[in-house]
């Protein structure tokens, strides 16, 4: 059953009401990202985790509330950190050679030999009575869904794109996100806390301060 008129629109203007106006996204919300579609859906997923905090601070929410409020800014500014850690490596440094280490990896090849050149390569080839392999390496690409984003966060720390401090922050809030998962909160015994998504919303900012800057330096193109 929906609120009362009245009380959608008191709530509404309080939740809307702590919204930045449209000039402050332009300049301070990841303006260098050209994909414009994907810089909208970042946008409403900006606002939508705002006006949900406020929403349950407006109920003053503890306990199980507070938990839902925490782990709820968490996944979704987080998610914006993510999606904008891939536009950063994989649209505007492909060319670099941190980001092709990261699509690409050695993989050891079996090689089949007859049977009579492999017993005369376990005479020549001793070692500690194991068996001798035969293998090739060769060098297999990985699709980049499957990177590990701690991986790609830090190759942008190693392009020098972010802090230090921020990439251990940045992979530290993708740890909480991952708590999400209710068997792997109990078995690392997590608890949540305010300042878990504080931090997450900051450096939802943070980082587009960062690379924000980084563009107009040029580091960047």
């Amino acid at each position: 059953m929906p609120f009362e008129q009245e009380m959608q629109e008191e709530i509404r203007k309080y939740t809307y009401s702590h919204l930045p106006n449209e000039s402050w996204y332009e300049t301070n919300f990841y303006p260098f990202i050209e994909d414009i579609e994907m810089r909208e859906r970042l946008k409403t997923e900006f606002i939508n985790a705002r006006v949900i905090y406020k929403i349950f601070e407006g109920l003053q929410a503890k306990d199980e509330l507070l938990l839902a409020q925490i782990k709820t800014q968490v996944i979704m500014y987080v998610s914006i950190q993510e999606a904008v850690i891939n536009y950063v490596l994989f649209e505007l440094n492909s060319s670099s050679d941190e980001v092709r280490k990261l699509l690409c990896y050695e993989k050891l090849i079996p090689i089949d030999i007859p049977k009579y050149k492999k017993e005369q390569l376990e005479k020549i080839l001793v070692h500690a009575e194991k068996e001798i392999l035969t293998y090739y390496k060769d060098i297999k690409h990985l699709d980049k869904t499957k990177i590990r984003y701690e991986h790609k966060v830090n190759a942008c720390f190693n392009l020098g794109l972010i802090t230090e401090k921020l990439k251990d922050e940045l992979i530290q809030l993708y740890e909480y996100r991952n708590t999400v998962h209710l068997e792997a909160e109990l078995r690392k015994k997590f608890t949540y806390d305010l300042n878990m998504g504080e931090l997450a919303y900051r450096r939802v900012e943070g980082l587009s301060k960062v690379l924000s800057e980084k563009i107009q330096t040029g580091e960047i193109k």
